[in-house]
């Protein structure tokens, strides 16, 4: 076999074996607004093989962290048309991005959701040796240190995590520092490694297996039932102290640009719903999200899911008053 034939039998899986032999019709490149290793990252990473396969193209993830995810959602609204690029996109980037930054010049309208891959709970992760172990000891802990406030992190300003941050503060009635970082790898760095005590993030198989070091835990779950994933954290509604506090959920999904072809969104779509039922890239969807992942949609019923949800969120950024920065 030459070299040629070689690599044409190869999967398209890697830009570095068949990018010298393609044009860049023949690559499909996922934005991902985080740096690798994150929940995002881990998702679209999960999916790039199925989504190649079905398209018979080359599927390159591209890490752009920074501004809350808004550089990868503004880097995908200058590639123009044609169906070349997408991006695994949450409220963060594409609602309260635009929302509460103001160098942030898009709309969520200037996307489309081409596919829903999970809506998952928020969680309360903290610190392993935090002295709380439920949200009636963690408010406890927080209102018996008040001369040192607690802090906690979010992937940025605006972000979903600072806003449930943010409603939390408010519903225990004490002070917390936020700290935004670039992205979910460094935040739970600091996380697992003591320098930061608590922050919200998706209850999720990925980040269920980064507490079995027991240098984070998960103590609440802001959902109407505790989670299969971390049986013994409570609910909010189980708590003493916060019974009625609600914090909005987060999803995932991929996104195009709203001016891309009708012809190239049905093809997008069409391919990630099939690649989302190959039995191997949905065992192992299911595995990161450690949920069963959300039921297939049409195209009509993610724009209706979408504008739902962003005017859910427009209004929780709203009441949380979140200046614009």
């Amino acid at each position: 076999m030459n070299r040629r034939s070689l690599l044409l039998a190869l999967p398209l899986l890697s830009l570095s074996l068949t990018g010298l032999a393609q044009t860049p019709s023949d690559i499909l490149t996922l934005y991902v607004p985080y740096p690798p290793g994150g929940p995002s990252d881990v998702f679209a990473r999960t999916l790039t093989p199925g989504l190649s396969r079905q398209l018979h193209r080359t599927v390159v993830v591209e890490n752009l962290a920074g501004a809350s995810g808004s550089i990868a959602a503004s880097k995908l609204l200058t590639r123009g048309t044609s169906g070349d690029s997408v991006l695994f996109g949450s409220p963060t980037e594409l609602v309260m991005a635009p929302a509460t930054l103001k160098a942030v010049k898009y709309k969520p309208s200037d996307f489309r959701l081409v596919t829903l891959i999970s809506k998952p709970p928020l969680g309360v992760y903290v610190r392993g040796d935090l002295p709380a172990n439920s949200i009636d000891e963690l408010v406890a802990y927080a209102k018996s240190n008040k001369e040192r406030p607690l802090n906690y992190g979010s992937v940025g300003i605006g972000s979903v995590y600072h806003l449930a941050g943010d409603a939390l503060v408010k519903g225990m009635g004490v002070d917390m520092t936020h700290v935004p970082y670039r992205g979910a790898t460094p935040l739970l760095q600091d996380l697992m490694g003591g320098q930061l005590d608590l922050a919200f993030f998706p209850v999720d198989g990925n980040l269920a297996k980064m507490t079995s070091g027991g240098k984070m835990r998960v103590i609440g779950i802001a959902g109407p039932a505790r989670s299969p994933l971390f049986p013994n954290a409570g609910t909010f509604a189980e708590s003493t102290s916060l019974p009625k506090f609600t914090t909005v959920d987060v999803w995932g999904g991929i996104f195009v640009s709203k001016t891309t072809s009708e012809s190239a969104v049905q093809t997008l779509h069409r391919a990630a719903q099939a690649a989302m039922v190959e039995p191997e890239t949905r065992k192992a969807l299911e595995l990161a999200a450690g949920v069963p992942l959300m039921p297939a949609m049409s195209l009509d019923q993610l724009a209706a899911f979408y504008s739902t949800e962003t005017a859910r969120y427009q209004e929780a950024a709203k009441r949380a008053n979140l200046e614009p920065n």
